[in-house]
């Protein structure tokens, strides 16, 4: 049996996450794998947490290598929070999903949604973005006009005020790879469907 000393277990850790030293040029995919994603809720600091672990890496090379080449992906990683992910590795990410437990997020029975209007906002959240890179108001006006005016009620406390009840599955939908991030427009998020990078999928 291999032994290691306690020296060699706390070294492994900034060597294999590119810390050490710097991965070669344009390796984000491989960093990003190695890091199990990084953490991208807010995105800036994603970019800075990316470029620093590859040599000669500015904030546009992480910007081209997730809004130009795809090789990486802004969707709902670990613990369903917004990550970059490599792109090639978001089948695997899906499927390790599927095996964890619903949450509600501690939503009253009133409030949070079922089984069943999860699965149908799920899908009509898939099919919406599909062709196309919404903005989240945009997603909500279709998703609403799709499913009923149920899904529109503002039940969901966030940020001082109330989002509407569908967005309780806004997170499931990515786990589930029926959606990703597009490009932000503005200074507005989209949304748009990952087999757009991953034909096949």
């Amino acid at each position: 049996m291999t032994t290691f000393t306690w020296s060699q277990v706390r070294a492994r850790r900034p060597t294999r996450h590119a810390l050490a030293e710097p991965a070669p040029e344009g390796a984000f995919p491989d960093v990003v794998a190695a890091t199990c994603g990084a953490h991208a809720q807010v995105l800036s600091a994603a970019e800075l947490s990316v470029g620093t672990r590859v040599s000669r890496a500015t904030r546009t090379d992480v910007r081209t290598a997730l809004w130009s080449e795809h090789s990486l992906i802004k969707s709902f990683g670990p613990r369903g929070t917004v990550h970059l992910l490599a792109t090639r590795d978001l089948p695997m990410w899906i499927g390790a999903s599927a095996g964890l437990p619903r949450s509600h997020n501690g939503h009253k029975a009133g409030v949070r949604l079922d089984d069943a209007r999860t699965d149908e906002i799920v899908a009509t959240v898939a099919d919406a973005v599909v062709d196309a890179e919404p903005t989240v108001d945009e997603l909500s006006a279709e998703v609403v006009a799709r499913t009923g005016a149920w899904a529109g009620e503002p039940v969901m406390p966030a940020f001082q005020g109330m989002w509407p009840r569908w967005r309780m599955a806004l997170a499931v939908a990515g786990t589930r790879g029926a959606l990703c991030f597009g490009p932000n427009r503005g200074r507005n998020v989209t949304y748009t469907n990952p087999r757009r990078w991953l034909p096949g999928r």
